[in-house]
């Protein structure tokens, strides 16, 4: 389907088009003008002269036709948009390494998608072409599609680990992390004071207490630079080495203090910006995160069983960031927060 570049959207034909639940900014399908035209000259005149057609007037089957016409344009412009994202996202990756990343986006989406609603469409019509087949009796059995597998050929392809790219949660698992009223607010004191959204966890019966810190976004930025230079260097050269290296990274900056059960801090992990670094000449572009992993590996989490332990419950703190994330844009968000 064309759509319209950059449209310049008169009243006139914004006032029509709100009719069938276009907001300003949607997509507009470039097909759209023809077919109204060719539906004005079908129905009587109308006393409503602030649109091209009247919504009051249509028939049921061209009601559906123009509003299916837009939710398609308005799905394709979605589509193109994330497309542009992730080829931004994903430049300076090698082939393997960005199939690997583009793959896991997609099972993302798969599995998120069924929880996301568009509360900007007033109306939805699905086209009727784009309506699933019903089975019959003598089409052969086919297994049942999973609601988390994504559409398309690389259903087929490559095998690689179906974590999430940001936090690293196995999208194999169901999502169950319901955030709480204490929660809620917290993360919003800690948005309104500028500081780090903070929680803990406990390990081993409540014997260890270990408390995570909401990333900044420039230490997001620089863990995925530090990647590409790991890359280059060929310190990665696989799928599984890169994500594992990308939840290396991340645990160093999120890891903030390991107590015991009476508060003694027993370990505290600096922050990035903390952590004695000269950068070269040679590698200008070189970040502090080796020195920072090194480190957390050194003199907090040498143990190879309580690092899994800490790096489980810090999957645990980063899907309730996200979750909370998603949640600040529900009116039901603030239940609770007097």
């Amino acid at each position: 389907m064309e759509l319209v570049e950059n449209p310049f959207v008169s009243d006139f034909t914004k006032n029509t088009l709100r009719q069938f639940g276009w907001k300003d900014n949607d997509a507009i399908p470039a097909a759209l003008g023809e077919i109204l035209l060719k539906i004005k000259e079908t129905l009587p005149v109308s006393p409503n002269v602030a649109v091209l057609v009247d919504i009051a007037l249509l028939q049921p089957a061209q009601l559906a036709e123009i509003t299916a016409l837009l939710a398609a344009a308005k799905a394709q412009a979605a589509k193109q948009a994330d497309q542009v994202k992730l080829e931004e996202t994903t430049a300076g990756m090698s082939d393997s390494v960005r199939a690997a990343y583009e793959k896991i986006m997609r099972e993302e989406a798969a599995v998120a998608a069924p929880q996301i609603v568009d509360d900007r469409a007033d109306i939805v019509v699905a086209p009727a072409a784009e309506q699933p087949a019903a089975p019959t009796e003598d089409a052969p059995d086919e297994p049942a599609a999973a609601e988390d597998e994504p559409d398309g050929p690389t259903s087929a392809g490559m095998v690689v680990l179906p974590f999430c790219p940001r936090c690293g949660w196995d999208m194999r698992m169901k999502f169950e992390i319901t955030p709480t009223d204490r929660d809620k607010e917290d993360f919003l004191s800690t948005l309104l004071g500028g500081t780090r959204f903070k929680k803990n966890y406990e390990l081993f019966g409540g014997k260890i207490v270990v408390t995570f810190r909401g990333m900044l976004a420039d230490e997001n930025k620089l863990v995925y630079r530090q990647l590409l230079l790991d890359q280059q260097d060929q310190k990665i050269t696989t799928e599984a080495e890169w994500f594992v290296q990308l939840m290396d990274y991340r645990l160093s900056c999120t890891l903030d203090t390991i107590a015991d059960n009476t508060g003694k801090v027993l370990s505290v992990m600096p922050e990035l910006h903390e952590m004695p670094f000269t950068r070269s000449v040679e590698n200008p572009l070189a970040t502090a995160l080796v020195g920072q992993l090194d480190f957390m590996n050194k003199n907090i989490l040498a143990q190879e069983v309580t690092r899994r332990l800490v790096a489980t419950h810090l999957r645990q703190f980063q899907r309730l960031l996200e979750a909370l994330e998603a949640m600040a844009l529900e009116p039901s968000f603030w239940n609770g927060i007097e």
